[in-house]
């Protein structure tokens, strides 16, 4: 397939991208500092450009079969960033044709998870947690095929290969997952669709 990822130097993106190299796709990273990208390969393309570009996103989705998008900035200031990425993201695929996008939000939007998800949401990630909504909505809202994860606290370990997910919802008892394990779904459900234009949970 040819994929773009978006938000490659994160940390799931960080993942993703060899792993889909590894797998024999061919992938335009658009990174807004890409000498960050450390791999190379003949079936990469690095293109630096501005997350919040219409015009310069379009660029690297154009002939894309699908985007992958691990974009998720690390402040928990109130910021409209995932918002503005949403927004700029339904525009630069709606203006290529390209309409397959994965995206990674949070599971604090389930309200779900118990006393411990509630007071964390509402707390220490309550900007987060709105600025995740806002930015999901600008991508429901749209006529793509959107598919959104949200994971719960993500972990860096080695993946397990058997993450649990459930359309709708937090899988039960569901606290962590593995950036791996979701850099892995991702790639399984971008090659085989089975849950387009719904909501996505998954756990270890």
């Amino acid at each position: 397939m040819r994929l773009t990822i978006l938000g490659v130097t994160g940390g799931i993106g960080r993942l993703l991208l060899p792993l889909a190299l590894e797998q024999g796709h061919e992938v335009t990273a658009f990174a807004r500092a890409p000498k960050k990208v450390a791999q190379t390969s003949s079936r990469l393309r690095v293109i630096g450009g501005d997350l919040f570009n219409a015009d310069e996103m379009a660029a690297a989705i154009e002939g894309s079969d699908a985007v992958l998008s691990a974009f998720g900035p690390t402040t928990l200031r109130r910021t409209h960033l995932r918002r503005d990425f949403g927004r700029v993201l339904v525009k630069a695929m709606r203006s290529t044709g390209v309409d397959r996008f994965i995206h990674v939000s949070t599971a604090f939007l389930f309200g779900e998870g118990g006393l411990v998800f509630s007071v964390m949401s509402n707390t220490l990630f309550r900007n987060v947690t709105i600025d995740h909504r806002e930015s999901e909505q600008e991508m429901i809202q749209s006529d793509l095929a959107w598919t959104i994860l949200r994971p719960p606290r993500l972990l860096d370990a080695p993946a397990t290969g058997k993450p649990r997910v459930v359309a709708g919802h937090l899988p039960k008892g569901g606290f962590s997952i593995p950036r791996a394990d979701v850099a892995g779904f991702m790639l399984r459900e971008a090659v085989a669709p089975q849950y387009i234009r719904q909501v996505v949970g998954l756990s270890t």
